[in-house]
């Protein structure tokens, strides 16, 4: 059987990746962004003191969480795995998931001939299946990702997590742990498709358990749940868990989904964990308009998402590595090959959200839907979705956002900020930049903004202008 020789193939890989031209030549205009400053290596992620959002372990300072949904990673070699991680760098993204023995491994074995689970109960961990995994995970800190890793499956065609007891799970957990323990960029998630109707909580439960023993609290610990529903329903008193994740409708019926529910539902929990969207609907082929893309990325992160995750038909599936009928009945990838969907239109807008939210008050942002007075629509492609910082129904704000999904006109509930004069700009999520609507005027209380004639989805952003914030964007 063949075996994977890490050093000299990613040596090679790195070389043939890495140089500034041919990044140009392969991302496009992604290789034109500095990412250095606001992607910092992974040290470790610690909850924010009100229980909202991430922080840097090391230095506190804000994290966005934009992660890629990439289920059957460990189906690349090395090579492959650094033409990966590169172009997730260079757009921006924070994050990446994963999933242990994810389809067809869970029925046999991967192309290497390993799984990651061995022994007459399949459950010890396997040397060298998990000797790639640390690459893997090593290799994604150098990129300054971290990674996300599902333990297993639950899913009805590809799950293998019901094949076991508590009992098991626990030990598995706590082996899991222990493994990754000393890696800092890891974030570990106790199952995949994991929640009713797929799981008996108790089981997931006990794989949390495990988890957390194993990796001393080390790391953050969350559960990926079934499609529309968020983990939070079935663990919000679990002590293992640090934060909540929605999966929304990724299939391709779900451009249209409303996953601001999911969210808002987490962040008005009386015991407040940060929550994110896990999944949602689908980048597909690479002709997707972006927008369909931002607008759940933006709504999300306005209702109090504190990072969302990216998903393509193609890189979820590493097609054609799986591409299994059933998959490709509900999620066609509109591509050949996995290396095509890397460079999509929308993937190359996300990260533009982080510049926005880093250039104003992090940590005490609220969503706040009664800043939108007038324009409001309950159709998620023509939704507004706003945000502040202070406290709602007090006038406290030194700004606000609100994010236009579609042209349109709108009315905007400036008496929420206390300055007497405002600064007001239109962020455009497309590219990052900005332009000026206004300087210095005075707060009527209102401010009525005109449908845009170009572009599609923009962001209003409103300060108070004696706090003399930077323009939107600028870090």
């Amino acid at each position: 059987m063949r075996r994977r020789t890490f050093i000299k193939t990613t040596a090679l890989s790195t070389a043939a990746v890495l140089s500034s031209a041919a990044a140009a030549r392969v991302f496009g205009r992604a290789a034109d962004h500095q990412h250095d400053s606001l992607v910092p290596a992974p040290r470790g992620l610690i909850v924010s003191k009100n229980g909202h959002y991430l922080a840097d372990a090391a230095s506190g300072r804000p994290f966005f969480l934009l992660s890629d949904t990439a289920w059957n990673l460990v189906a690349l070699n090395a090579a492959d795995l650094e033409l990966y991680f590169a172009s997730r760098r260079l757009h921006g993204f924070s994050g990446f998931m994963f999933c242990l023995d994810f389809y067809p491994q869970s029925s046999g074995l991967n192309a290497e001939g390993q799984c990651a689970y061995m022994g007459p109960q399949k459950d010890e961990l396997n040397p060298k299946y998990f000797e790639f995994c640390d690459h893997l995970v090593r290799r994604g800190a150098h990129y300054g990702l971290y990674a996300m890793i599902v333990s297993m499956w639950a899913g009805k065609h590809s799950g293998i997590m019901n094949h076991y007891t508590p009992r098991q799970l626990h030990g598995i957990g706590v082996k899991l742990g222990r493994h990754f323990r000393d890696f800092p960029n890891v974030i570990h998630m106790a199952g995949g498709e994991s929640t009713p109707p797929n799981i008996n909580p108790v089981n997931v439960d006990a794989l949390g358990r495990g988890l957390k023993a194993g990796c001393g609290g080390k790391h953050l610990i969350t559960v990926h749940p079934c499609y529309q529903r968020s983990c939070s329903r079935y663990f919000a008193r679990a002590d293992w868990i640090d934060f909540y994740m929605s999966q929304g409708n990724s299939s391709k019926g779900g451009a249209n989904y409303d996953m601001t529910g999911l969210v808002s539902h987490d962040y008005n929990l009386p015991h407040p964990r940060p929550t994110m969207i896990g999944e949602n609907f689908y980048d597909s082929g690479t002709h997707q308009p972006p927008h369909m893309q931002r607008r759940g990325l933006y709504l999300s992160v306005f209702a109090g998402a504190f990072g969302c995750a990216y998903g393509h038909d193609a890189l979820w599936e590493m097609t054609p590595h799986t591409g299994q009928p059933w998959m490709l009945k509900n999620w066609p990838p509109g591509v050949t090959n996995w290396r095509e969907a890397l460079n999509t239109p929308a993937v190359s807008d996300l990260h533009f959200i982080r510049r926005l939210l880093y250039s104003r008050p992090y940590f005490s942002r609220i969503p706040d839907q009664g800043l939108v007075l007038a324009g409001q629509d309950r159709a998620i492609n023509r939704r507004i979705g706003a945000t502040r910082d202070g406290s709602r129904l007090k006038r406290d704000a030194t700004f606000l956002m609100a994010y236009l999904a579609s042209p349109k006109e709108a009315v905007l509930n400036t008496g929420a900020i206390a300055g007497e004069k405002l600064n007001a700009y239109w962020f455009n999520s497309a590219d990052g930049q900005y332009e000026r609507i206004g300087m210095n005027f005075g707060n009527t209380g209102k401010l009525h903004l005109k449908k845009r004639a170009h572009g599609h989805d923009w962001v209003a952003v409103v300060d108070d202008a004696a706090k003399r914030y930077r323009p939107p964007g600028e870090v």
